[in-house]
């Protein structure tokens, strides 16, 4: 079949019900192939899917053989390889697994245990006396995630707990439809809520993944973003298993680019911040060398190549590309909107961009821009395991004639609901459809674009319904501005937009930006020209830190 616009998918891979049939499935095709590649002691250690398979099992067993009354298993820890097989030892008992978030404080993760009904926590060595200080009933056992901080001079569980890997747990029969995950979320404002996944919802989701992007058993991936986030363990750690492929754990942020150069990538599942921060070190790299001209015009002359069918971005920007591993070739963005300009800026020198848009009630990927037929300003098409639709509202106003209105999703990757939270599981939906809070609209071939948050939108007194992301996703694009919040503000009785900015400090120093506010006033009454007049920005107000923010880097709205 041909594909186009209307039919933009690779075909499907091999049909599997559960998360531990995928772990089985890999390891049958894959045995002796590495999965995992991470740092230790100064030496690189590599994990085969054979030797993941059977370490999985081994912590599997021993949870099987605790008996425990509720069987929900809490993860908190640092990104590792032994998160990683504490995690997917859960899901293959046919347990639950409870990832918790290592950004918050102690008061809350220990909320969050007691609110998910946790038995047991795998932790790292860190969190161990706080979690055995806490008064919690249900709690049966505490184990440090490294097998090594705890068993001291022996190696493996099977040892210390005498297990035998020959028993019921390889035979056991996962309900692939059973609450397998409850995943809090780290909203943007708000209590969080805890969402509960199957295996079966974040299952679909993995293979409707593979079907938008283009790659193989060759390809390597450097693991950047939170594990205890299901767009890192669905659309990095698991796709990437599904296809047969490598997987790099980053053992931290500052780390990143020694890491792209040692592991060498060729793929990299991002969120905006880190695109944004790439593409921040190759200008800067130029400007310090006295080549950002010569930058600028090559990304014009690549650009203006490509639209002719010729490709030699690779070959232009080696140097630029080397700087990163040499391999990367494809970068897969999510968790909020990235403006267009990078992702045109990344295609110029040879690095594929797939902007993604999904959410944790929806396993998370809900659409994606396939790697061969990416629409400009889109959000993507829908994956094949869900269905969406526009719950148009004439209220907002129409884009290129179509209406506007909150997105609703069903499918199997849709949630079963919020965790002993009847009330907010009521309220997300509409039906059988899942209200998504995100407001967009849908064109000709069923690609998405999203236009705000619901919960975010600021109605005027005339009536007007305005979108803060809109002006947000124009003004970060001034150098001058670092970060902002677009609110609305009441002042003599009159309503108008305030912009609540975070300068570049940098930018101002190199400048000589003497009158901070002025330059910025002024910057924002250029792009005020670009907009509809009861869009455009009436007041801004300036502070000095940085916005409070999520820990995957969204910033949180005042």
């Amino acid at each position: 079949m041909k594909k186009s616009y209307k039919n933009p998918f690779y075909e499907y891979g091999e049909k599997l019900s559960s998360v531990k049939e995928l772990m089985i499935f890999s390891a049958k095709k894959h045995g002796e192939k590495t999965v995992f590649k991470y740092k230790l002691r100064n030496k690189i250690i590599s994990k085969t899917y054979n030797e993941l398979l059977r370490d999985v099992k081994e912590k599997a067993q021993f949870l099987v053989s605790l008996d425990l009354p509720k069987q929900h298993i809490a993860i908190i820890g640092k990104t590792s390889y032994d998160w990683i097989v504490s995690y997917l030892s859960v899901l293959y008992a046919g347990m639950v697994a409870v990832p918790i978030d290592i950004l918050l404080s102690t008061e809350e993760y220990l909320e969050l245990l007691e609110r998910a009904d946790v038995d047991i926590v795998f932790c790292d060595k860190k969190y161990l006396s706080d979690i055995e200080k806490s008064d919690s009933k249900g709690l049966k056992k505490i184990i440090c995630i490294n097998d090594s901080q705890v068993l001291e001079n022996e190696s493996t569980l099977s040892k210390k707990y005498d297990i035998s890997l020959d028993d019921a747990v390889d035979k056991n029969k996962i309900d692939a439809e059973a609450l397998a995950l409850i995943v809090f979320t780290s909203g943007t404002t708000g209590k969080s809520k805890g969402v509960m996944l199957s295996q079966k919802n974040i299952i679909v989701d993995v293979m409707s993944a593979k079907r938008i992007l283009g790659l193989d058993e060759r390809d390597t991936s450097l693991s950047i973003l939170p594990l205890y986030h299901t767009y890192e363990m669905t659309c990095d750690i698991l796709l990437m298993m599904y296809y047969g492929a490598s997987v790099c754990l980053n053992d931290s942020l500052k780390y990143m680019s020694q890491n792209l150069k040692l592991f060498k990538p060729s793929v990299l599942y991002a969120v905006p911040m880190v695109v944004e921060s790439i593409h921040r070190t190759i200008m800067e790299s130029a400007k310090k060398k006295n080549k950002e001209k010569i930058l600028k015009k090559m990304l014009k002359l690549s650009t203006a190549l490509q639209k002719v069918g010729i490709n030699l971005s690779r070959k232009i920007f080696k140097s630029v590309l080397d700087e990163f591993g040499g391999e990367l070739k494809l970068i897969v963005s999510g968790g909020a909107y990235l403006d267009q300009s990078y992702i045109d800026f990344f295609d110029a020198i040879g690095v594929n961009i797939v902007q993604g848009y999904g959410i944790t009630e929806c396993s998370p990927l809900l659409s994606a821009n396939p790697d061969r037929f990416k629409k400009k300003y889109s959000i993507g098409c829908v994956v094949s395991c869900c269905q969406v639709k526009i719950n148009e509202d004439e209220r907002y106003e129409k884009v290129n004639g179509h209406l506007v209105g909150e997105i609703l999703a069903k499918g199997d990757n849709v949630m079963l609901g919020y965790y002993k939270d009847t009330e907010n599981t009521n309220k997300a939906f509409e039906g059988e459809w899942f209200k998504t809070g995100d407001i967009g609209w849908m064109d000709e071939d069923n690609y998405l674009y999203i236009t705000g948050r619901v919960k975010n939108l600021i109605i005027l007194s005339n009536g007007k319904n305005v979108s803060p992301e809109e002006i947000e996703g124009k003004l970060s694009l001034l150098p001058v501005i670092k970060e902002v919040q677009v609110v609305s503000k009441k002042e003599n009785n009159t309503e108008q937009i305030q912009a609540i900015i975070f300068p570049d400090e940098l930018f101002i120093k190199e400048n000589n930006i003497v009158d901070v506010q002025k330059y910025i006033e002024d910057q924002v009454n250029d792009v005020n020209r670009s907009l509809p007049v009861y869009m455009q920005v009436g007041s801004v107000k300036l502070r000095d830190t940085e916005f409070p923010k999520t820990s995957t880097k969204k910033i949180k709205r005042l």
